[in-house]
């Protein structure tokens, strides 16, 4: 009986002890810990091109004319010659069935502060449908002087490119003169 009485003991025991464990481990530990965005991110590119970037990698930019040069570093350029801004995006769109939506705007002004052009959207096409995510990669906003009265003048170029599926935006500016 004492051998008997000795054996239920250890079998209690052990039988608590993997009770506890048991208990022990269906009790999730939830830790919450605040997690904040990384501040937006500065950065000058060829071109002096300067962005300010929110969730987005960009590789590269550079300007171009309409035939693939690119723009000389002074960024000047003829009179109504098309000059283009394109940015090469490493990531930050937020893709939904392999598609990005990206938008796109653009402010143009004299350094006198006339302005000529103010875009909204100038991806609102893709808003629906989206483009595909190799498409996305490379962003081309274009933009021409047609006439000019002080060829002294710098022309100023905000824009703007976000992803209209998140928060994540890039904000920016260049300037290019006349010769």
């Amino acid at each position: 009986m004492k051998c008997f009485s000795k054996y239920i003991i250890i079998f209690v025991a052990v039988f608590l002890g993997s009770l506890f464990t048991i208990q022990a481990q269906k009790k999730p530990v939830n830790i919450k810990v605040a997690v904040k965005p990384p501040p937006p991110l500065e950065a000058t590119y060829e071109n002096g091109i300067k962005m300010r970037l929110k969730g987005f990698i960009v590789k590269k930019a550079f300007l171009e004319f309409d035939n693939g040069r690119k723009v000389p570093p002074d960024n000047k350029i003829e009179l109504n010659q098309q000059i283009g801004l394109v940015v090469v995006i490493e990531g930050g769109w937020l893709l939904i069935d392999g598609k990005a939506y990206p938008g796109g705007s653009e402010n143009i002004k004299l350094d006198n502060g006339y302005e000529i052009l103010n875009t909204s959207d100038l991806f609102a096409a893709y808003s629906v449908h989206g483009v595909g995510a190799k498409e996305a990669r490379y962003i081309s906003m274009k933009a021409s002087i047609t006439s000019i009265k002080n060829k002294h003048s710098f022309v100023i170029v905000n824009f703007r490119i976000w992803d209209k599926k998140s928060g994540n935006e890039i904000l920016g500016n260049y300037k290019f003169s006349i010769k």
